[in-house]
């Protein structure tokens, strides 16, 4: 599981009795609510091969992390 998190930016949440459950939850709806989704459309399409992912949020001190994936392959044409 945690490999399969860590390569699309996801986060687990485990459980084993009712309350841990309803813990998981509280914090996957808290995870929603304070979500964007932003998209990219990269520019360098003849560089194949594994690019880096990295988000800054500029002016923004509040923001303690940015949760992405770590990064993505692009195909050779």
């Amino acid at each position: 599981m945690e490999a399969f998190t860590k390569a699309t930016g996801g986060m687990e949440f485990g459980f084993h009795s009712q309350r841990t459950l309803e813990d998981a939850i509280q914090k996957l709806g808290d995870q929603l609510h304070s979500s964007y989704t932003i998209s990219y459309s990269p520019n360098n399409r003849d560089e194949a091969g594994w690019h880096d992912i990295a988000v800054d949020v500029p002016g923004r001190a509040d923001v303690k992390r940015v949760q992405t994936r770590p990064g993505y392959w692009l195909g050779a044409r």
